[in-house]
């Protein structure tokens, strides 16, 4: 019987994943990745890069797929992920991943733990998954957008995290001044008028600092959730978000949860929206769900229907 043919991995490494707001808050280091790859794939060969910038991971990711590898494994944050697996989409090239970043909500969502070498041995078994994608505007997106309070709060909370500390003091003037504007939602079955402090589009269950928005929310359903938070006061809305942050599942019936394939948000007056940690100005925004875009190396999950290896289709 003729032995199987080896695997063409390439690994990408960001070296500057795992910080928040200048702090370090993962120490692994690209030797780190190293080892825990070679623990488990011994011969995996010298396609090991570490990235330099943004445009060198992106074109790696790029001629990989072009060239018929049957993964590249993202070494980095949820930022790192996104960059990689946007030059992935509807491609035979599978992601991997192998988590340095801070919060990690791409990886949480997918069952893909923090430790290296487990998340080593993942990719290492190759058990391969599609999950859908989301589009906003031309925008790619795999954790799920806002629009109102906490969209304009996260974008803040962004530029804090990069060091610009006074965005604090302009996120809490946000949550001082803002009031609940009317919006409407056109969704695939039904269009809602409504007056909300926010809305949230979510691909998966978490975004943001790990914030659980859309708990029961599937990545591979074809559907987006979308969370109305209409019942709020301002108060409230900072501590659910605190209840749910980090991965935490306390959340509030006061939500009302919709699941739609397409759903545009209009304001009376423009609304600031996001999708993942993109800008994405203000309303009209229209969020897509391209389903099942992405194949994924997952933890192995015997009975699944999507369940695939990589050396099979899904």
């Amino acid at each position: 019987m003729n032995a199987p043919p080896a695997r063409r991995l390439r690994v990408l490494v960001n070296p500057n994943s795992g910080t928040k707001g200048g702090l370090p808050t993962n120490r692994a280091a690209s030797d780190d990745v190293r080892a825990a790859i070679a623990s488990v794939l011994p011969d995996l060969g010298n396609d090991f890069i570490i990235t330099a910038s943004e445009e060198e991971a992106i074109a790696a990711a790029r001629e990989a797929a072009m060239l018929g590898y049957d993964a590249v494994i993202a070494a980095g944050g949820d930022g790192t992920i996104g960059t990689v697996a946007c030059q992935l989409l509807n491609t035979k090239t599978a992601l991997g991943i192998l988590p340095l970043g801070s919060v990690m909500n791409v990886a949480r969502m997918l069952g893909i733990p923090r430790d290296l070498h487990e998340a080593a041995a993942i990719v290492a078994a190759g058990h391969v998954q599609t999950i859908d994608v989301g589009e906003a505007n031309g925008q790619l997106f795999f954790e799920g957008g806002s629009v109102g309070l906490h969209a304009a709060v996260f974008g803040k909370a962004q530029e804090a995290d990069a060091g610009r500390y006074h965005a604090l003091l302009a996120a809490l003037w946000v949550l001082l001044r803002y009031r609940p504007p009317r919006m409407i939602l056109h969704l695939d079955d039904r269009v809602l008028t409504t007056r909300a402090l926010a809305v949230a589009v979510a691909n998966g269950p978490y975004s943001g600092l790990g914030f659980t928005v859309a708990p029961f929310a599937d990545i591979d359903d074809g559907k987006l959730d979308v969370v109305v938070f209409s019942r709020f006061s301002r108060t409230e809305l900072i501590r659910h978000f605190a209840s749910i942050a980090f991965g935490r599942r306390r959340f509030t019936a006061k939500t009302a949860t919709y699941r739609s394939a397409r759903v545009r948000l209009e304001g009376v007056h423009p609304l600031p929206c996001r999708a993942d940690a993109h800008d994405l100005g203000v309303t009209p925004v229209e969020y897509v769900v391209r389903p099942g875009a992405l194949r994924v190396i997952l933890p192995a999950s015997p009975g699944q229907a999507l369940e695939a290896t990589l050396s099979g289709e899904s």
